[in-house]
């Protein structure tokens, strides 16, 4: 039913991510028995976090930008600004695969990185080859591009942002 390809599921319902259960046992997945009326959910915690997974993952954009700015604060990941005007961004992108997932697929990024990094993708995309070399010299030039005077990062992979890479500059703020 969830297909990774697409941003928002149309038709996705709470019973697909959750659905019934003939065992007493709560529907979120936490193994809590079920006593007395509960028919569902073994407390207000457990149908809330059902309720929250299911807007994330339904890509309900206003709910995650809310639970996003909760976790994040509007710091940027990959710069580490502080902007109100912030954007969320799928880690690995919805053509990669990374559509109808959790909160741990998305970060926010300032208008910049996110531009960057949109940038970066859409080459990708098109070229739909790249070597692990030319991968790295791609993120080190984004980076620099950005203002870095010098780069730290431990582990360039093909998801820009699944390490945490950071980078100083003079000019940067």
């Amino acid at each position: 039913m969830i297909d990774v390809f697409k941003r928002y599921q149309k038709g996705l319902t709470l019973n697909h991510l959750f659905p019934q259960r003939n065992k007493p046992l709560c529907g979120c997945g936490c193994a809590k028995s079920l006593s007395g009326r509960q028919q569902r959910w073994a407390s207000k915690s457990c149908q809330d976090f059902a309720v929250a997974t299911f807007f994330i993952v339904k890509g309900n954009t206003s709910f995650i930008r809310k639970e996003l700015f909760k976790r994040d604060k509007g710091i940027c990941s990959c710069c580490e600004a502080k902007t109100s005007d912030w954007e969320s961004d799928h880690i690995l992108p919805v053509f990669r695969g990374g559509g109808g997932c959790g909160l741990d697929n998305y970060q926010t990024l300032c208008k910049r990185c996110h531009s960057y990094k949109t940038q970066l993708y859409q080459t990708w995309y098109h070229q739909r080859t790249i070597s692990s070399h030319a991968e790295e010299m791609c993120v080190i030039l984004l980076l620099k591009d950005l203002g870095a005077d010098s780069i730290d990062c431990p582990k360039v992979s093909t998801e820009l942002h699944s390490d945490k890479c950071t980078f100083s500059s003079s000019s940067a703020t």
